[in-house]
């Protein structure tokens, strides 16, 4: 992984100086109420191709694979939804190939929010998300109308059907990525739920949850380095409520067995398992496969017969499918 690096672009005396990040092949400027315009005739000046869409202006060197991503994000604004915006506007152009791409792109936008000081950028992405998911939690949906285009709300939506099914006193939440859920589960559930452990196994994603815990002054969860398909999984212990939240599809077809598998031997009585509905893999979130209710369902089953039929499942469509798995309360360990 490349750090962001911030550059400082040459202006006028006088004039304030534009910082830019550089991760990999992207060069990010940020421009909050800027029109581009002046931005746009000098690169056009200069034989850049240029390309704007809703949230950025984009431009490939005219004889390196070096692109300028510029932005009008500030940051009060810049969120979860920053990653469905990149894959909607720039995928289109062939510019987020894969996962490196897109994380490169994403990591340079979040830093340009505050260049020189990506830690600070990453908490304000974070607390923002977090209050916004807060507030959605907290209101009625105004309608679909008012809804477009909210790209935060499909989360709201599953974290609340999510906080209705939670059981027990202990919580695991695997692939927490950022800890929006189980931080969630420990600000609303703070006398019920007396373990809360969310696990991941890129270091980055537990820094950055152990960062949001901290800003948002939240202390009762833990956060550990761990691997779904690792054999070492099951020491992790068992837990009343096993989450795993958009973990599945990056994993192939052939790793679903060992991984329901692990998820199933640290689930002491409801594992609850959320995947999207796609035609097609998303390579820039590093999508291996896709998922249907069918295809889901039969998933489901699979884990009942591994619990040789003492559990029962349920499977629903909400923000893409939901799988839950509940076990007989009698029944041991494989």
């Amino acid at each position: 992984m490349t750090d962001p690096q911030p550059t400082e672009s040459r202006g006028r005396p006088g004039k304030r100086r534009v910082q830019a990040v550089v991760v990999e092949n992207f060069k990010v400027i940020s421009q909050p109420g800027s029109t581009y315009e002046k931005t746009r005739a000098h690169l056009m000046g200069q034989g850049w191709q240029i390309h704007e869409t809703e949230h950025f202006l984009f431009a490939r060197a005219p004889s390196t694979a070096s692109i300028l991503l510029v932005h009008r994000f500030s940051a009060q604004e810049i969120d979860n939804s920053l990653g469905e915006y990149l894959v909607q506007e720039l995928a289109p152009y062939g510019l987020l190939p894969g996962e490196g791409a897109f994380g490169a792109a994403m990591r340079g936008v979040v830093a340009s929010i505050c260049p020189g000081d990506p830690v600070a950028a990453w908490g304000f992405f974070s607390l923002n998300t977090l209050q916004r998911l807060r507030t959605k939690l907290d209101t009625s949906s105004p309608g679909a109308a008012a809804d477009e285009g909210d790209l935060l709300l499909p989360f709201a939506r599953m974290y609340r059907r999510l906080l209705a099914l939670l059981v027990g006193s202990s919580l695991l939440d695997v692939g927490c990525a950022c800890a929006f859920w189980p931080l969630l589960v420990a600000e609303r559930h703070p006398e019920q739920f007396k373990r809360i452990v969310g696990v991941d196994n890129r270091t980055d994603a537990l820094a950055l949850s152990e960062q949001l815990a901290s800003l948002a002054r939240i202390d009762t969860a833990e956060f550990v380095l761990a691997d779904v398909l690792s054999a070492e999984f099951a020491t992790l212990g068992s837990f009343d409520t096993v989450t795993a939240i958009h973990l599945l599809e990056h994993l192939s077809e052939e790793q679903l067995p060992l991984a329901l598998t692990h998820l199933l031997q640290v689930t002491g009585h409801r594992l609850l398992i959320a995947v999207p509905y796609e035609e097609q893999p998303t390579l820039a979130y590093g999508h291996a496969q896709v998922f249907t209710h069918a295809k889901l369902e039969a998933w489901g089953h699979w884990c009942i017969e591994w619990l040789d039929g003492r559990g029962k499942m349920h499977c629903e469509d909400l923000a893409g499918g939901l799988l839950l798995i509940e076990r007989t309360p009698e029944e041991g360990r494989h």
